[in-house]
């Protein structure tokens, strides 16, 4: 039996041997739950991650499927890789005004493009969607689910209605559309909702306009880096959000840790970057691992 315990959820094998193999977070074998088309890989208790899929062709995740949530921000991610995502995704949702967000993207970066497909769900407690906008998509039949409690998140209740969907569809992968920049407290909130909703049937991905972030839980982890990401020596980061990492150990970054611990008020590893395409790393504590994905000057 092994049994791993994040924010009060646990997960339980009574297997032998375990391993999880993700491409952007597609979970296989996680302690015994069974990742759908991905094959179980010959080493144990690694979790190997490959987000070149959604960052380059066929801008799918896992290959084989995701959601895709749309926030209340400004979508500064390239248009090409947004369209796809969306257009690719089993199951579209818009929050609240990133509905607004959603169809002013259509409007000026797509031009109008007949062929982007609808909303699959508009959630929120509808505080920030427009007249104007609410009116588009409920004439094109688009559903509308009003979350109205006040104790959590447009984007912690969204993911929640999107949880059953995803799992009948036998996927797991939610891709957030949303950006960094601005108010402090929400970018911290959407952080909390990794931790609050992140389980072995649901990973969520921050896709912003310049990095991708996701959690890796107490354990092994394997990543790859697309090759031009190394080249273009991009930054990468660990964070200890909310708690202690007492041992950090990694290999293939420019600035490795070694059984290091990693807490806010002593080392945090930011504006690292890679000496290898393949990454390795190893903690007893849930970090954040953020890494740049896309060009911007200002990096």
């Amino acid at each position: 039996m092994c049994s791993i315990r994040l924010s009060g959820i646990s997960w339980h094998s009574r297997r032998k041997t375990s391993c999880c193999t993700f491409s952007l977070g597609m979970l296989d074998n996680f302690c015994g739950t069974n990742g759908g088309s991905i094959t179980e890989q010959p080493t144990q208790n690694v979790c190997h991650w490959d987000p070149t899929a959604i960052l380059s062709e066929p801008y799918l995740a896992a290959g084989q499927g995701h959601g895709c949530l749309v926030l209340n921000r400004n979508i500064k991610s390239p248009s090409h890789v947004v369209k796809a995502l969306w257009q690719n995704a089993s199951v579209r949702c818009c929050v609240d005004g990133g509905t607004n967000k959603w169809l002013n993207f259509i409007r000026n970066e797509l031009q109008n493009d007949c062929s982007i497909k609808l909303p699959d769900l508009i959630t929120g407690d509808f505080d920030s969607i427009s007249q104007e906008t609410e009116d588009y998509f409920s004439s094109r039949g688009v559903k509308r689910i009003h979350t109205p409690d006040q104790n959590n998140t447009d984007f912690t209740k969204a993911v929640d209605v999107l949880k059953p969907i995803i799992r009948e569809k036998k996927l797991r992968d939610i891709i957030v559309l949303h950006d960094t920049s601005g108010r402090f407290d929400q970018i911290m909130s959407n952080i909390n909702t990794l931790f609050t909703r992140n389980d072995e049937f649901c990973n969520i991905y921050l896709l912003g306009s310049c990095s991708l972030t996701w959690l890796l839980r107490p354990g092994k982890h394997s990543i790859v880096i697309p090759p031009h990401l190394v080249e273009e020596q991009r930054w990468c980061s660990l964070l200890p959000i909310g708690h202690e990492a007492t041992s950090v150990t990694t290999k293939g970054l420019k600035w490795n840790l070694k059984n290091s611990p990693s807490y806010f008020g002593g080392l945090v590893s930011t504006s690292n970057t890679y000496a290898s395409t393949h990454i390795e790393i190893e903690t007893n504590s849930t970090l954040v691992w953020s890494m740049g994905v896309f060009y911007f000057g200002d990096d």
